[in-house]
């Protein structure tokens, strides 16, 4: 056996050699002195991974549950569940023959189902990969020790197994726990092969580091359950994530190739193509959502992405069907790639709300063409990564979407906002952190600015590539405070100090190289 370092004790690689069901059953790994004794931690989190089975593979989207036991639903009522329980109970049948649970008083193993998932597995690139169904069971030997074994469905050989999945046909995660002392606590995972060897087999290179990976993955995440650890941020709160990713899957198969394959700007074009990919399926999700009482929300939405950058986010709503336009403070060359009907929905223009125009400051001053923030009612706004006119946007009157990146004052100067916990409103910080982050203090800054003003601010943490991905929401106002005031947007600019020297800033923009974000 071959030792490798890992924290607290070494993971155990083991060779090959039970005897049991001519070598069909295959032990791989085996981490000794675990601390997670009682089996309730290692099963709260086998359940969590097997909801989530992307938090093992970055190839793995999503699972979708098709029936759990534990609330006797069926997904899928074309399933006939009944035609895997047979597989299942014969292999339960190979398990008590191993010598790895405990005996009951009469000498004999038993292995028992505590808990039946069947999943579909919903892999990220589906141009490549297959979805995979596959049955979770939760065992136990009713002697302490727990279980989970996975079982894929109508995978019979290693050539059909899909990338994301071990080229095998079952998975064995089993934890002994004992009443003596930790260091007797063990947690191994087995292989189960497809057809039966008469000689030890040893496994390609990769299935080791899978394997190792696997259990590392289950003895952090049992470690996790039993300190307490819970999720410091929550994704899909506004939007569900089967939804979104759908739609995001969806447009990802039209646009991205072309867009990545006819990319000219300097910037990593994976990057900003599927992160604008990811937020336009947010957005029409929400719109969705939000706009149906007033019929197709295609027909109800006009959108205007302020600082549009590379117009990629513009490009595919007006492509999807939607009615809007985009401005930006320069012109880019991605804008050349689109078809007339998006570059005519691309404007190169700068925004100067009316609230803050100079008053030596002109229309086509400099040869420059402004806005000046008045939108027609209703018109939707989007602000991704807008910087400068980030703090501006909930001011303007409209329903937005802002995605804070650089922090910034009202006078387009940049800015720290305090980042005491003290002064932040509703923040997503567990309770024992004292202090925000740099961009944590932006996020409640513009989330309390919009309060003020009289929206009923919701938050998402995006789906995107990026670490800031903070999505502020506006689309309902509300109907007053505490004291039942409602701020007006000058109330917001006097308590900011003032937006002086906003214009100067803006229209300096267009003499600078655009921003990589």
């Amino acid at each position: 056996m071959v030792s490798m370092s890992s924290d607290p004790e070494p993971f155990t690689i083991y060779a090959p050699k039970l005897d049991t069901m001519n070598q069909l059953w295959h032990p791989v790994v085996q981490q000794n002195g675990c601390v997670f004794k009682p089996v309730e931690h290692f099963e709260v989190a086998m359940l969590n991974l097997i909801f989530h089975p992307n938090i093992n593979s970055t190839s793995i989207m999503r699972a979708d549950i098709l029936y759990d036991s534990a609330i006797g639903s069926h997904k899928d009522g074309d399933i006939s569940y009944e035609d895997y329980a047979k597989k299942e109970k014969e292999i339960c049948c190979e398990l008590e023959k191993l010598g790895i649970f405990s005996l009951r008083s009469n000498g004999v193993e038993c292995v028992r189902i505590k808990r039946r998932i069947i999943r579909e597995i919903i892999p990220r690139n589906q141009d490549k990969d297959l979805s995979m169904r596959q049955s979770c069971l939760l065992l136990s030997d009713g002697a302490g020790s727990s279980s989970i074994l996975y079982l894929p469905h109508a995978i019979e050989s290693p050539e059909s197994t899909p990338y994301y999945h071990p080229a095998v046909s079952g998975i064995l995660l089993h934890y002994t726990p004992t009443r003596i002392h930790n260091d007797a606590n063990t947690l191994q995972l087995l292989y189960r092969l497809f057809s039966p060897s008469p000689e030890p087999v040893a496994l390609p290179n990769r299935l080791e580091r899978t394997a190792l990976r696997l259990l590392a993955t289950a003895y952090k995440h049992s470690l996790g359950v039993m300190n307490g650890y819970q999720k410091r941020v929550q994704h899909d709160v506004i939007i569900d994530k089967v939804s979104f990713q759908d739609t995001y899957v969806s447009l990802k198969r039209r646009y991205a190739r072309d867009l990545v394959s006819r990319w000219v700007e300097s910037t990593d074009p994976k990057k900003h193509v599927f992160e604008d990919l990811a937020i336009a399926a947010f957005l029409i999700e929400l719109w969705d959502a939000r706009y149906t009482d007033k019929g197709s929300a295609k027909n109800s939405i006009c959108f205007v992405d302020i600082g549009c950058g590379n117009g990629v986010l513009v490009y595919i709503l007006i492509m999807e069907g939607y009615t809007g336009y985009g401005f930006d403070a320069r012109r880019r060359k991605t804008w050349e790639i689109f078809p007339d009907l998006v570059q005519d929905c691309l404007r190169e223009e700068v925004l100067v709300p009316y609230l803050c125009l100079d008053t030596d400051m002109e229309i086509g001053n400099k040869g420059l063409r402004f806005h000046n923030g008045n939108f027609a009612e209703g018109t939707f706004l989007i602000g991704n990564h807008s910087d400068e006119l980030t703090p501006w946007i909930p001011l303007l009157g409209q329903p937005f979407m802002v995605i804070p990146c650089c922090s910034h004052a009202l006078s387009g100067a940049k800015y720290r906002y305090p980042t005491s916990i003290e002064l932040r409103q509703k923040s997503a910080l567990p309770h024992d952190q004292q202090k925000l982050s740099t961009y944590g203090a932006l996020v409640e800054h513009v989330v309390k600015t919009a309060h003020d003003v009289g929206w009923v601010v919701e938050r998402e943490m995006l789906r995107i590539p990026s670490t800031r991905n903070a999505a502020i929401i506006g689309v309902e106002r509300r109907s007053g405070d505490d004291t039942g005031r409602i701020w007006t947007a000058e109330d917001i600019i006097r308590r900011e100090g003032g937006a002086a020297g906003f214009s100067d800033r803006v229209v300096a923009l267009t003499s600078k190289n655009p921003r990589s974000h």
